[in-house]
């Protein structure tokens, strides 16, 4: 139950971390960003048979902490609130659902809410700013129960004596209560909106399988209604599951823990060729549904890879506080060009599908999945893309070889220390100058070719009008920069 919410005052030495009002030009675009603590109880729950639980404790106290970016105008609210659940894995608070389709958030006039979801992250946010942050706290209430010893963990960790992680399923249900019943601690009460619905990327993306599978449909939590609206996963590596709680071990060979098998509001699950080719994805691949009891689309974006240039690096580049933690993002591979693969354009055009979908009830059109071999693996065409996904017109008409992986010294893969290959952030090769001449003739002929292939996607829904300039000029460029005149 949340019993509080207070907002955090914004001054030029005390602010939030990583805040997007200068990088993503707030004020210029009437959107103001807003900071809070939460406090409230919380059960921790306990795995009783396959992905049902029942209470492990009851009523932890926490404090945890929310942004919100939102119209300053509040007449100008598309009536749409996105709430994410923050990624933790690197250690830090990672905005993902934000960083990428942010442009599209504003332009529309939609609220973005951002919770802290695993207290790994708290140590960073107190290391940035010790005051702001100092009531943060995931307690572990059973402090006296040894964890399991270390490396006997399966799925996604980073577990402490001190914390416990699973906190936070109440937290996020609470939350949607909070919003939904307009009760009087609400920061949004003063909006007008309608639809809510849940986001995630990579690991947190896991954590929307959990909930769905093991607590949307609680009775509890369900009540007379729902507690999302819907629900868009994206990036989500899909063998490794979410344990309830710290305490608990989660077997990776039952595939049931790892995929969603009801859902009875919109589930949209946008993959990109890093998800779709590896974390053994074949064994929890779906069939899109329209049954009622499992409304589900699957996406997978051809060309694209887990990390990208715009997502990872250039929204951090050379950010001062980031510097001063030791937290800049960098790129470890090898080859020259990491991919720069522009997924925001069809990501932005999955949230559109996925409120259509809510609003009106009409599902989205079915897209052909990416080709894969019997090992699961991405079948790649002549000029080394992949075949099928959803496509734009870099890869309809390309000027480089889009791959998920990079090549890395050992022990530069977080996920795996052995290897040479990071299978998160991928890399390009361009083609030479003389096979670009040869396959378009100049550039002037390229760009008729991306204008028509864009509006053939447009049409299939993989990607927005209002974002076909933009994308046509990028291929543009980026033709023009391998050589072609």
């Amino acid at each position: 139950m949340i019993t509080k919410i207070k907002e955090l005052p914004v001054t030029e030495s005390s602010y939030p971390f990583v805040s997007a009002v200068k990088r993503c030009h707030l004020p210029e675009n009437g959107y103001e960003e807003r900071e809070f603590l939460i406090y409230g109880t919380a059960n921790v729950y306990k795995t009783v048979k396959g992905n049902d639980v029942d209470i492990r404790y009851p009523n932890a106290p926490y404090v945890n902490r929310l942004v919100v970016r939102a119209p300053k105008d509040r007449s100008r609210c598309s009536g749409r609130v996105i709430v994410e659940i923050i990624n933790p894995t690197s250690g830090m608070e990672i905005e993902r659902m934000w960083i990428i389709p942010y442009y599209h958030f504003m332009r529309r006039g939609d609220i973005y809410i951002g919770i802290t979801s695993k207290p790994n992250t708290i140590e960073v946010l107190k290391q940035f700013d010790p005051e702001r942050y100092r009531e943060l706290d995931w307690s572990n209430p059973t402090l006296d129960d040894p964890l399991p010893p270390e490396g006997e963990y399966i799925g996604l960790t980073d577990y402490r004596q001190y914390y416990e992680t699973g906190l936070f399923w109440d937290m996020l249900t609470d939350l949607a209560h909070t919003l939904r019943d307009r009760t009087p601690v609400n920061p949004l009460n003063d909006y007008n909106y309608r639809t809510i619905i849940l986001t995630a990327w990579s690991q947190s993306a896991s954590y929307i399988t959990r909930y769905i599978n093991s607590f949307a449909y609680r009775p509890e939590v369900k009540r007379d209604g729902c507690v999302f609206d819907g629900y868009l996963s994206c990036g989500a590596p899909r063998e490794y599951p979410v344990p309830v709680n710290q305490y608990e071990n989660y077997d990776v060979k039952d595939s049931q823990g790892n995929r969603v098998s009801h859902c009875e509001q919109p589930y949209l699950v946008v993959q990109t060729e890093s998800e779709n080719s590896e974390f053994k994805a074949y064994k929890t691949s779906k069939f899109d549904s329209d049954s009622p009891n499992f409304l589900y689309r699957v996406y997978e974006i051809t060309g694209a890879s887990h990390e990208s240039v715009q997502s990872f690096l250039e929204y951090y580049d050379n950010d001062p506080d980031l510097v001063k933690l030791n937290r800049l993002p960098a790129y470890n591979g090898k080859n020259s060009q990491p991919n720069r693969y522009p997924y925001r354009f069809p990501i932005a055009a999955a949230f559109e599908h996925l409120f259509h979908w809510i609003e009106t009830g009409i599902a989205p059109a079915i897209v052909q999945r990416i080709k894969t071999d019997g090992d699961g693996h991405n079948v790649r065409d002549a000029l080394g893309n992949s075949i099928g996904g959803v496509r734009t017109c870099l890869v309809d008409y390309p000027t480089c070889s889009y791959y998920y992986y990079s090549d890395v010294e050992k022990g530069k893969f977080f996920v795996d220390l052995n290897s040479e290959r990071d299978i998160l952030f991928g890399h390009e090769e361009s083609f030479p100058k003389q096979m670009l001449e040869f396959m378009y003739g100049s550039l002037e002929n390229y760009k008729k070719l991306v204008t028509g292939a864009t509006k053939e996607h447009i049409t299939k829904g993989y990607i927005l009008k209002e974002d076909a300039e933009e994308l046509i000029s990028l291929a543009v460029q980026y033709a023009k920069e391998r050589g072609l005149g």
